[in-house]
């Protein structure tokens, strides 16, 4: 995408209004504050996520791969201790790449995400006592190989976003038994022309909502599957960024609040995307820092981008995303107007050796997990995790709306647009692709882009005395 276009464009749709918006965002913000760390001999165990213990108890639950499953008591000293640990032998010899807390039940995620000789599978850990923790059940699902990279729970079911295997459900209602419910695998010919390795599509992350799962499928974009009947899961749409199309791609997770999808696309930053209705989306925002790699195919500037989006979690007091980025640690990114997503801080530098997979937030904090991964991005020589207080305000969250001084309709359209001005006086209207190209220009408020693909466009509506720049969705 060609930042200069953008840019222009941004700065025409009313610049005083956005900088009052940016302005309004991150204001009370404070820096995060350290309150506990812990690195270890990555020989013993590669930390990827920690997860915090739900029931307010100071234990820290962490997935370290070949180590197991891990777990640390948070004492006030600031120095985390092990308190036990449940090795991979006795989880089907399955690596421990994820987690998910509900109540006394740990859901660990098994088989490595990156070594694809090993299955997919679930365990369920009972976590009473965290210092005797018990398994209930593990399953291993007898098919593709490539692990699982993250679950999600809702009722008597957990939802598996299993690699290659795509999504799995099971019965969880006996915790003593898990049982197969359905599987779906996702079709790997979207969104790119060349569909490439099959090793590249994954089911990576995972999030519900209503009767729907939003499963990042990697290379593959967002797909939504209708999980209304647990026997027949069935896909109603896909989604990718235009800009990612045919380029490297990989939607590696995402977190829903209301009706907007937060979702992290490793080097290409976080998009922003309205779910109100699932078979339409819209995309509202796009966070991408300028040291971040543009869209590529290349892979060293992939390699060498200063950050790569992964795990992420939505604090709904103070309307922030905190965002695992790989060589750039931590960032907390405001919401709050979710067309202009603002950066509040981040933590850490890509010049140094650390670098972070996991995120989890629970009461104010954020705990990060720091992986050990010399030669890949995001090139870190350390492991362990790090558990940072928050220290922002509650803030509201602005819901887009249509400028009143510029009203288009209909949108989305099929084809036809008619731009209401009031009493201004229209000079021209540009339109633009989301690359930043030129595509038609008009100078009579009604106009037709039935000959353009279905897709997003901005409309840059410049007037005698002002200028706007509004999204149109096409659509038939």
């Amino acid at each position: 995408m060609n930042k200069k276009i953008v840019l222009f464009l941004i700065c025409a749709a009313g610049i005083n209004m956005i900088i009052i918006s940016l302005q309004a965002q991150c204001t009370d913000w404070k820096q995060l504050q350290v309150t506990d760390s812990i690195f270890t001999n990555p020989f013993f165990g590669i930390s990827t996520t920690p997860e915090a213990d739900k029931l307010n108890r100071p234990f820290e639950y962490v997935a370290s791969v070949s180590g197991g499953l891990k777990i640390y008591n948070n004492n006030d000293a600031g120095n985390p201790t092990l308190l036990s640990t449940i090795p991979k032998s006795k989880l089907g010899n399955l690596d421990v790449i994820n987690l998910y807390q509900d109540s006394i039940w740990l859901y660990v995620c098994l088989g490595n995400i990156w070594d694809t000789t090993e299955m997919a599978g679930l365990a369920i850990i009972d976590v009473t006592n965290p210092s005797s923790p018990q398994i209930m059940d593990y399953y291993i699902y007898p098919g593709l190989t490539g692990g699982s990279g993250a679950v999600a729970i809702q009722g008597p079911y957990a939802y598996l976003a299993a690699n290659q295997n795509g999504l799995i459900i099971l019965d969880i209602s006996n915790k003593n038994k898990i049982q197969f419910k359905s599987k779906l695998i996702l079709d790997q010919h979207f969104p790119h022309s060349k569909t490439g390795s099959t090793s590249l599509y994954n089911a990576r992350g995972i999030a519900l909502q209503g009767h729907f799962a939003y499963v990042c499928f990697d290379r593959g974009g967002l797909r939504i599957i209708d999980i209304s009947d647990a026997n027949a899961p069935i896909q109603i749409n896909q989604y990718c960024f235009p800009a990612l199309i045919d380029k490297a791609t990989a939607y590696n997770n995402i977190v829903i609040h209301n009706h907007w999808a937060f979702v992290s696309i490793d080097y290409y930053g976080m998009e922003i995307l309205d779910i109100t209705n699932p078979k339409s989306i819209v995309q509202l925002g796009w966070w991408h820092p300028n040291s971040w790699t543009e869209a590529t195919n290349d892979f060293n500037m992939w390699s060498n981008s200063a950050g790569h989006a992964n795990e992420l979690a939505f604090d709904p007091d103070c309307n922030i995303i905190y965002i695992a980025a790989g060589k750039s640690d931590l960032v907390a990114i405001d919401v709050s107007d979710p067309q202009h997503p603002q950066t509040c801080q981040t933590y850490g530098t890509p010049d140094d050796d650390y670098g972070t997979w996991g995120l989890d937030f629970y009461n104010h904090k954020v705990h990060i997990g720091y992986i050990w991964s010399p030669v890949t991005p995001p090139h870190s020589n350390y492991t362990g995790y790090k558990i940072l207080q928050t220290n922002c305000k509650t803030t509201d969250v602005k819901t887009p709306t249509t400028n009143n001084k510029c009203a288009i309709s209909p949108n989305p359209t099929t084809g036809y647009i008619n731009v209401n001005l009031g009493e201004q006086k229209l000079k021209t209207i540009t339109i633009y692709n989301l690359y930043g190209t030129r595509l038609q220009e008009h100078v009579k408020n009604e106009f037709s882009i039935a000959n353009l693909p279905d897709g997003m466009y901005y409309l840059y509506i410049q007037m005698i005395h002002s200028s706007y720049v509004q999204k149109v969705l096409k659509q038939q």
